[in-house]
């Protein structure tokens, strides 16, 4: 069976309505994935609905109509954010590219005392490519909603505003496993993983602070994207999401 790629637009969608792709995705769909007149494709709106669709222009961009509406599984119920220290040189577009694809609902990239990578220019170029992989992934695994990527802040700020349910991954402190963690856990919540180099005892204190549920994924050292993945991966099986 041909898989019938899923794109995401911004117009609200029902039966019979036509919405023009983006430009990145226009050139994916006509350069990439070759799409021309009559071609079956999906499109999901801001909603979440998402409709059997079929390619009705191709010019500067792609339009399409929106035929059938499919119907979706419910949704989890639970929305996960991670909050990912940056790791170093394009490491960062894996994690978002995976994180899109097994339904993560929001990514923090965060700068913490000991990260690798550091503020300074370049940034806002960085966000809008990670905005774009999470797109293009969402689209990939057949997601009804694209992840959120926000702008990258510091650990402390970050602290500063976040006021849900906290669980961070941390060797400077033991752990409960991680799946044990989850187990009864708030309805919305954020995973937090640190750099590869740790936390500093003042973000410890932080995390202390803050009430943050400290867990480990057991004797395995992990890079911190690994980490990431990995632990998105638990938690996302355990809320039923996965598997």
């Amino acid at each position: 069976m041909k898989h019938i790629h899923r794109f995401f637009v911004t117009d609200t969608l029902s039966s019979g309505s036509t919405a023009r792709l983006g430009p990145d995705d226009s050139f994916h769909a006509t350069r990439v994935l070759r799409l021309r007149l009559g071609d079956p494709l999906e499109l999901a709106g801001p909603d979440g609905r998402v409709f059997h669709s079929v390619v009705t222009l191709v010019d500067d961009s792609l339009e399409a109509r929106a035929e059938e509406e499919i119907h979706l599984q419910p949704a989890v119920g639970v929305e996960l954010t991670i909050a990912q220290s940056l790791p170093g040189g394009k490491k960062m577009d894996l994690v978002v590219e995976k994180l899109s694809e097994i339904g993560v609902s929001r990514l923090v990239p965060l700068y913490s005392e000991k990260s690798v990578r550091r503020p300074g220019s370049g940034s806002g170029e960085k966000l809008e490519r990670w905005r774009r992989i999470a797109r293009s992934a969402a689209g990939q695994s057949r997601q009804s909603r694209v992840m959120a990527v926000e702008e990258p802040v510091s650990l402390r700020d970050w602290f500063n505003r976040y006021s849900g349910t906290l669980i961070a991954l941390t060797t400077e402190v033991e752990g409960i496993p991680l799946g044990q963690a989850v187990e009864g856990a708030a309805a919305s919540f954020a995973l937090l993983t640190g750099p590869e180099a740790g936390f500093s005892s003042e973000e410890t204190r932080l995390l202390k602070d803050h009430g943050a549920v400290c867990a480990s994924l057991g004797p395995m050292v992990l890079r911190t994207e690994t980490a990431a993945l990995a632990a998105a991966v638990i938690v996302m099986h355990r809320l039923g999401a996965i598997g």
